[in-house]
C-alpha cells in the first residue's frame, strides 16, 4: 500500500459550486490538487489497491522493466518494486509532482509518440491518460503496443460509460468516457489480446449515476469538491475500495463501476478468439 503522508490539505483546494457553465474552471482545473493529494486520498490509494490486485491475479511476478504512459505525479508507479520504472506525461506539473519519488526516471513527451526503443518493457501502464483531453486513443494504443516485450502487459483504466459524462470530468481532465465495447476494440485495433475486463469503483456507482442524471434531468450541474474529505470518511472510502481490491484479486470481476480496467496482452495471434467478451 501507499505509504500514509499528513492528511494536509492544500491551500487553495478546488471546491466548486456551479450555477452558471460560463463560470466553469478552465478544463483540467483540478489537477493540481489531486497530485498534492495523491498519497493521502481514498480515491487514490483504493484504486492503486485494484491495479495492484489485477496484476497479482494475471500471475504477474512484480519483475522486469516498467512504463507509465501518462504517469502523472508517479505515485503508481513508486509504489512498483519492479526495476527500471520510467514515467512519462507530457505535463510539466505532473512530471514537477513526480519528482519527489526520486528512483523513477521520468520522461516529458506525448503518449502518442513514444521516445523511446520498442519492445524492452514487460509491463506497460495507462492509467486514466487515454481518455484525456487532445489524446488520439487509437494512436496512443499502438504506441504503447509496441513498447512490449513478447507476452508483455499492457493494463489500461478509463473512465466507464459515456453516458456519464459531467462537469467532474472537465475539471479531471477527461475528454471521453469509454464503454468496455470500445475500449476492447481499441486495444484489438493496437493488435493485442484482452484478457480480462472489469470495471471498479462499483459500490460508489449507484449514487453517482443518480446525482448525474439528476442533473441532467434539471439541467443544472453538479456541485463540486475536490477537497481531501474528513479522516474518518476517508478511511472509510478507502476500505470500500479495498474490499472491491480484494474481490479482483481472486479474478472476479466486477459488473458495473465508475472506472474500467483492461489487462491485454502482446500477441501473435491474428483473431482474438481467445479474449474475453465485454
Amino acid at each position: 500500500m501507499m505509504g500514509v503522508r499528513s492528511q494536509r490539505r492544500p491551500e487553495n483546494p478546488i471546491s466548486l459550486a456551479v450555477a452558471d457553465p460560463a463560470d466553469r474552471p478552465p478544463w483540467g482545473a483540478a489537477l493540481p490538487t489531486l497530485y498534492a493529494l495523491e498519497e493521502a486520498h481514498w480515491w487514490t490509494r483504493g484504486m492503486f489497491a485494484c491495479t495492484a490486485a489485477i496484476l497479482a491475479a494475471d500471475g504477474w511476478s512484480g519483475r522486469g522493466a516498467v512504463l507509465d504512459v501518462g504517469c502523472g505525479s508517479g505515485g503508481a508507479l513508486s509504489q512498483l518494486a519492479a526495476r527500471p520504472r520510467i514515467g512519462l506525461d507530457i505535463s510539466p506539473l505532473a512530471l514537477m509532482h513526480a519528482r519527489q519519488h526520486p528512483d523513477l526516471t521520468l520522461v516529458r513527451a506525448s503518449a502518442m509518440a513514444l521516445p523511446l526503443a520498442p519492445a524492452r518493457f514487460d509491463l506497460v501502464l495507462a492509467l486514466d491518460s487515454l481518455d484525456q483531453r487532445q489524446m488520439d486513443s487509437r494512436q496512443a494504443l499502438i504506441a504503447c503496443a509496441g513498447q512490449l516485450r513478447p507476452g508483455g502487459r499492457l493494463l489500461v483504466r478509463v473512465s466507464a460509460h459515456p453516458w456519464l459524462h459531467s462537469a467532474h470530468d472537465e475539471l479531471t481532465g477527461t475528454a471521453a468516457r469509454m464503454s468496455a465495447r470500445q475500449l476492447q476494440a481499441l486495444l484489438r485495433a493496437a493488435g493485442l489480446t484482452v484478457r480480462r475486463l472489469t470495471y471498479a469503483n462499483a459500490v460508489l456507482f449507484p449514487l453517482a449515476a443518480s446525482r448525474r442524471l439528476l442533473a441532467d434531468t434539471l439541467r443544472r450541474p453538479l456541485a463540486h469538491d475536490l477537497q481531501l474529505p474528513s479522516a474518518p470518511l476517508n478511511r472509510l472510502l478507502r476500505r470500500v475500495l479495498e474490499r472491491e481490491a480484494s474481490w479482483l484479486r481472486r479474478g472476479h470481476n466486477l459488473p458495473w463501476g465508475l472506472s474500467l480496467y483492461a489487462l491485454a496482452v502482446s500477441s501473435q495471434e491474428k483473431s482474438g478468439e481467445n479474449e474475453v467478451r465485454p
